[in-house]
């Protein structure tokens, strides 16, 4: 997921920037409503005529703003990610600061991710694990996912009470397992894994990353 691509989107037309405070407020508006509908319906069945609506604006003015739905799905799509980013962080932050066990470390880093997984699972569907769009090669928003992910194993491997064998590899092996695991719940209809709920994933994805990390393996 964190260094997926997103494909089909054309970014290549920003949105044009508001220029005052109130103009910077309808334009949120109109990027909260798109948000709520993609989530709703997904990105194929969304369209410029129902985020006027919800909105409450006219069609119009939403292309004032928006050259294109691709350009309204890519400025949705950006915004929501730094987001992500920013809470997930101050989440890990607060991991960090409270859990001096390793253990209770590795477990609360695994929590935040189930936690963004479960309250954005519609969102994460559309834009990242069924890649429906595709950022400019080079594009910064590309590249927060896996920082974000990166910052997770650095923090891990920089536990002063890291088991010597939980290197690098394992470190990884872990947080990518969790990671494809909560891919596949958000992509899974409840039907199809109805003993994965994310109640029992809560349980068992901290204790299969802190058993993988702190068992050696044997030869």
């Amino acid at each position: 997921m964190w260094d997926a691509r997103i494909r089909g989107v054309n970014t290549d037309q920003p949105p044009r920037p508001p220029q005052q405070k109130r103009s910077r407020a309808a334009m949120e508006r109109m990027l909260d409503a798109a948000q709520e509908l993609i989530a709703e319906r997904g990105v194929a069945s969304l369209t410029i005529a129902d985020v006027a609506a919800r909105t409450g604006v006219a069609v119009g003015t939403i292309y004032s703003r928006f050259a294109s739905k691709d350009a309204l799905i890519a400025a949705v799509h950006d915004r929501w990610l730094e987001q992500v980013v920013a809470r997930v962080q101050t989440e890990w932050a607060a991991a960090a600061a409270e859990s001096a066990d390793f253990e209770d470390f590795v477990a609360c880093y695994v929590a935040a991710m189930i936690t963004m997984f479960r309250d954005h699972g519609a969102l994460i569907r559309e834009f990242v694990v069924r890649t429906i769009a595709q950022f400019a090669p080079g594009n910064a928003a590309r590249h927060k996912l896996q920082e974000a992910f990166t910052h997770v194993c650095e923090a891990v491997l920089a536990h002063p009470d890291r088991p010597e064998h939980a290197d690098r590899r394992r470190v990884t092996l872990a947080f990518r397992a969790v990671q494809s695991t909560l891919e596949w719940r958000v992509t899974t209809p409840r039907t199809e894994a109805p003993d994965n709920d994310w109640d029992t994933l809560a349980q068992d994805l901290p204790r299969l990353a802190i058993r993988y990390l702190t068992e050696e393996t044997r030869t």
